[in-house]
């Protein structure tokens, strides 16, 4: 008589793969460091200071929601806690109070991350709900505060908070109404060419556009050299974090690649004062676009599963963003356009779910 055989039943999946949620979320922290570090050569200690407010923030209010809910406190160390202090902190101006971070990652994390069910439950990307939530109820510390970066004025090479180089601003009347604003600010104010030309001289709608599509001024956005949120700044540093999550296998280039394609072609195509003649390497470059689209616009939990849907997301964020900055009240969608399609995601997933293997397509 044969021996018995015995089988192992267990669900699926029956790979084991390499990636964890720690390895994960401990990648993304490694590769905003660069990010971080150019926020503090930029805009001094205090950026590290929102940085580590914002983080502290997020670990307490993780730690107190899981002990409230009688859950694990284990998944405070799982990391995705921190990386949504850093993002958060990214998403704010150098100059606002120190309370500001900690009232956004206590609402990222217990109301937009645990009142759901914790990492993998939530419907929105917790740092940009928490950053809307301050949009919100703290209007004006949210959009003023703006500063030069610091080591730039210092050796003094006259650079404003706009990026503009300091030669062509002395050419516009009027330019000191501008040196304040950031450089998405600025653009907005390229729309009503009316307003702008009888407040700083006929023809100074055309001057400021002029500079702003400078090649100084693209290598300002991309180095850094400008005013902004802390973690926005410096592109070159954004894509070298990027580089390394494509390098991990964390960082899938499907969503990146669709909404900065997307955001390029609208603000070629409506991104100026007319039709097909605005700036898109300026609207890629500019605001929060480089890190929303490489580290937010990417989140896996919120974003779509299916191939098909993670390039209709980047579009349909993109189309967003571009609407929000030529036509909306705020100069930056960046964030709103991600937290509008995070929305629709089980909505992309399910009319983009692949046929399965073998299966017949109902008729009628």
């Amino acid at each position: 008589m044969a021996e018995p055989r015995y089988f192992e039943l267990a669900v699926s999946p029956h790979v084991e793969g390499h990636q964890t949620t720690r390895k994960v979320m401990f990648d993304v922290v490694i590769a905003l460091l660069p990010a971080l570090a150019a926020a503090v050569w930029f805009f001094g200690p205090r950026a590290l200071l929102l940085v580590v407010l914002s983080v502290g923030a997020a670990l307490v209010a993780e730690y107190a929601s899981l002990r409230f809910m009688k859950r694990p406190i284990s998944f405070v160390l799982d990391g995705s806690a921190i990386v949504t202090g850093i993002l958060l902190a990214f998403n704010l101006p150098p100059a606002v109070p120190w309370w500001i971070p900690v009232a956004g990652s206590a609402f990222a994390i217990v109301v937009a991350k645990q009142a759901f069910g914790g990492l993998g439950h939530n419907i929105m990307n917790p740092a940009l709900l928490g950053r809307a939530f301050l949009v919100a109820s703290f209007p004006v510390l949210m959009t003023a505060g703006w500063i030069a970066p610091g080591r730039w004025q210092q050796e003094g090479t006259g650079l404003t908070t706009s990026g503009i180089p300091q030669e062509q601003l002395a050419e516009i009347e009027g330019a000191d109404a501008i040196t304040g604003a950031t450089p998405l600010n600025i653009m907005k104010q390229t729309y009503d060419r009316e307003t702008m030309d009888s407040r700083m001289g006929e023809g100074a709608t055309e001057q400021v556009r002029e500079s702003l599509s400078s090649g100084g001024t693209y290598l300002n956005l991309f180095l850094g050299k400008i005013g902004g949120c802390i973690g926005e700044t410096s592109g070159l540093l954004l894509l070298l974090g990027a580089l390394y999550l494509v390098a991990r296998g964390v960082l899938e280039v499907r969503l990146p690649l669709s909404y900065l394609g997307t955001v390029a072609l609208l603000g070629w195509v409506f991104g100026g004062s007319g039709w097909f003649n605005g700036d898109p390497l300026f609207h890629v470059l500019a605001g929060g676009v480089i890190l929303g689209g490489l580290f937010m616009v990417s989140d896996m939990v919120t974003t779509p599963v299916t191939p098909k849907g993670r390039v209709i997301f980047g579009v349909g964020a993109g189309l967003i963003t571009m609407i929000v900055r030529r036509w909306g009240g705020y100069p930056e969608g960046c964030s709103y356009s991600i937290l509008l399609m995070n929305l629709a995601t089980p909505l992309i997933d399910r009319y983009t779910r692949p046929r399965i293997l073998g299966e017949v397509k109902k008729s009628g």
